[in-house]
């Protein structure tokens, strides 16, 4: 939000969902269709090189502009001690014409180089977060769409989603397009819309170890 793009980003942790809304947050802010074929690369760590991220990193782009590298999955790869090497020093010295994302389940932060990723000023935890967070977080998130959620119609989303924010998500989105040009959205509609998604989940797992 306050347009300061660095040319490293990490990000790590439980929840995908937030990795995919700051890469998509910077997708939006660096790519257009005139230079998404020249400027948008994406790798899965475990089928590629740390070389092979840096070259193209280090590349000048055809059409000018800020190049966005995205390296999916780094604690599924292994990497050798010399491409590990060559990953810090890039990283302490990264080309400033391209904006380079590496992505991260778990991390073992005893290990140098994942010591050295988290402590980046790039580097963000992306937490599996508390429901009681999740309340203001949809609120604000429905603002931010053209509409206001009741607290009490926030409380119940999340009551019966759980702490799933991608889901929540796409949950208001659905619960949006039924409110139409009301433009409050009460506790009553996602009564009727939203499922008890977390209740089923609980139910799925008990019939799981029934039928084990």
């Amino acid at each position: 939000k306050d347009k300061k793009i660095v040319p490293f980003y990490f990000l790590y942790g439980a929840e995908s969902f937030y990795r995919i809304e700051i890469i998509q947050a910077l997708n939006k802010k660096l790519i257009t269709p005139d230079n998404r074929d020249f400027n948008l690369e994406s790798y899965e760590a475990r089928e590629t090189s740390p070389g092979d991220w840096i070259g193209a990193a280090r590349t000048l782009s055809f059409v000018g502009g800020i190049k966005l590298l995205v390296i999916r999955r780094l604690d599924e790869a292994t990497l050798k001690d010399a491409d590990q090497k060559l990953l810090l020093d890039y990283i302490a010295n990264p080309a400033t014409d391209s904006c380079f994302i590496i992505t991260a389940d778990k991390v073992d932060r005893k290990r140098k180089l994942y010591k050295t990723l988290t402590s980046q000023a790039g580097a963000i935890f992306c937490e599996a977060p508390e429901e009681a967070g999740l309340i203001p977080w949809v609120k604000r998130r429905a603002k931010s769409l053209g509409y206001e959620l009741s607290s009490e119609a926030a409380r119940k989303m999340v009551k019966r989603v759980g702490a799933k924010p991608g889901i929540l998500a796409k949950e208001l989105e659905k619960v949006i397009t039924y409110a139409g040009k009301t433009k409050t959205i009460t506790e009553c509609m996602v009564g009727e819309l939203v499922g008890e998604i977390k209740m089923e989940s609980a139910f799925a797992l008990t019939e799981a170890l029934k039928e084990k």
